[in-house]
C-alpha cells in the first residue's frame, strides 16, 4: 500500500459549490409504486432524501470555478500567488484539451500557474490533495489551487432507483501552501484494479466509440437484468454487491493501516469523513472502525446526496464548517469507490476558513448551451 508522510503543507481555504435544484424522493412516488412506506424505509435504512442536481449546460468545471472565485474573495487571495491549478474530475468538458485550462482562463490565473487534470472518481479529493501535497513538499510550489468536481446525476435514467436518488452534483476548491512550520500529514492509497468493471460506464470513451450509424444500436439499446430492470452500454453500471464488498473490507484495512502509520488513536481523531456513500455505509464502516456516530456524520447524505469526488469536502463544509476557523482540529478522511481504490488521509485543519454550503450562481464569462453552441458555430464558420 502506497503510505507517505509530509510536514510542510497546511490546508488554509475551502469553499463548497452545490446546484440550487433539489430533487426529493418524496417527490418519486411513482418509481417506488406510489408506496410511501417503501420510501420511508429507503429514506430510513439508507438515508435517501434530497439531491442537488445541476440544470443542463452547467458542468462541475462551473461549479468549481465558482468555489475559487468564493475563496479568492473571502480570504483576499492575490491570484498570481498560485503556482498550479489541479482539477479533479470524472466528467471533463472536453476530451481535449484538459478542463483545467479552461478554468485557468475563467479565473485569469498567471502564465506562471501550471494546470492539468487528474481523471479520479470517489476516492479524487484524497489523490489531489496527495499529488498537491508532493508538489508542495518538494519545493518547487508554495500555493496550490485544487478543485475537485463531479456531475454524477447528468445521464442517469431517473427510473434506475439503484443509481438515480444517490447522486447529486457538487463542486470544490481547497487551498493548499507551503508551511514552515512542521505540519504533520499522512496519506494510505490502495487500488484493487481486480474490480475495475465493478463501476464504470462501458461505452463512455474510446473503447466502445458511438459512430452515429447502425453500429450504436448495440450501445444504445437496452439490456434486460436478470434482477428486474435494464441498462445500456452508455449507462453506468454498478455491480452492487462487488462494491459493497469491497468496501466493508477494503476500507477499513486502508484506514486502520494508515492510523497504524500515524501512530494514532481513534480517541485523537476529532472526525471521521469519509464518502458520502449513503447512510447505512458510513454508519456501518464507523462501527467497524470503532468510531461514534457523532464522529462519522452522513447528514450531507441526506440533504445534498452523494457528489462522489466532491463529497468529503461537502461534508466537512456541510457538518463542521464553523468549528474549523478557530480551532486545530484531526480529521481523518477517506475517499472510495470505482477504480476500485480507496485513498485516505490524516489531515490537521488549523484555523481554516470555510464557506459552508452555498449555491451556485453563475460565474463570470458563463455561456448557457445554446450560447456555447452559436459560440462555436460562429468560430468555425469565420474559419
Amino acid at each position: 500500500m502506497a503510505k507517505s508522510k509530509f510536514q510542510h503543507v497546511k490546508i488554509t481555504g475551502l469553499s463548497v459549490i452545490v446546484p440550487k435544484k433539489e430533487i426529493c424522493i418524496y417527490d418519486e412516488a411513482q418509481y417506488y409504486d406510489n408506496n410511501i412506506k417503501k420510501i420511508e424505509r429507503m429514506h430510513k435504512i439508507v438515508g435517501f432524501n434530497k439531491r442537488h442536481v445541476v440544470e443542463e449546460g452547467i458542468t462541475a468545471s462551473d461549479l468549481c470555478i465558482k468555489a475559487s472565485e468564493l475563496l479568492f474573495k473571502e480570504m483576499n487571495i492575490d491570484i498570481d500567488s498560485i503556482d498550479a491549478l489541479i482539477y479533479v474530475v470524472q466528467r471533463p468538458d472536453h476530451s481535449s484539451p484538459a478542463t483545467a485550462y479552461y478554468i485557468h482562463n475563467k479565473l485569469n490565473l498567471p502564465i506562471s500557474c501550471i494546470a492539468f487534470d487528474i481523471r479520479q472518481g470517489c476516492p479524487g479529493w484524497v489523490y489531489g490533495l496527495n499529488v498537491a501535497h508532493s508538489m508542495i513538499e518538494s519545493g518547487a510550489y508554495k500555493k496550490i489551487l485544487l478543485l475537485a468536481g463531479d456531475t454524477p446525476s447528468i445521464g442517469v435514467d431517473p427510473s434506475d432507483r439503484n443509481v438515480a436518488p444517490v447522486f447529486g452534483d457538487g463542486g470544490s476548491a481547497t487551498l493548499l501552501e507551503y508551511s514552515d512550520k512542521i505540519n504533520e500529514s499522512f496519506f494510505n492509497i490502495s487500488v484493487y484494479s481486480d474490480g475495475y468493471e465493478a463501476i464504470i460506464k462501458p461505452a463512455s470513451g474510446f473503447r466502445l466509440q458511438l459512430h452515429y450509424d447502425e453500429r450504436d444500436k448495440e450501445l444504445l439499446n437496452p439490456i434486460e437484468k436478470k434482477s428486474g430492470g435494464t441498462n445500456r452500454l452508455v449507462d453506468l453500471y454498478m455491480d452492487g454487491l462487488a462494491v459493497f464488498d469491497f468496501t466493508m473490507n477494503h476500507v477499513p484495512e486502508n484506514i486502520c493501516d494508515l492510523m497504524k502509520y500515524a501512530n494514532i488513536s481513534n480517541q485523537k481523531v476529532d472526525y471521521l469523513m469519509l464518502h458520502q456513500a449513503n447512510k447505512q455505509i458510513i454508519q456501518t464502516l464507523s462501527s467497524k472502525l470503532g468510531f461514534s456516530d457523532e464522529k462519522a456524520p452522513w447528514k450531507s447524505f441526506e440533504e445534498l446526496g452523494n457528489q462522489s469526488i466532491t463529497s468529503i469536502p461537502v461534508a466537512i463544509a456541510y457538518n463542521i464548517s464553523n468549528e474549523l476557523h478557530n480551532k486545530q482540529m484531526k480529521l481523518l478522511c477517506s475517499g472510495f469507490g470505482n477504480g476500485l481504490a480507496v485513498a485516505s488521509a490524516l489531515l490537521n485543519f488549523n484555523n481554516v476558513y470555510c464557506s459552508g454550503i452555498k449555491f451556485y450562481e453563475a460565474h463570470k464569462g458563463y455561456l448557457s448551451r445554446q450560447e456555447y453552441i452559436e459560440h462555436w458555430k460562429e468560430k468555425i464558420g469565420n474559419k
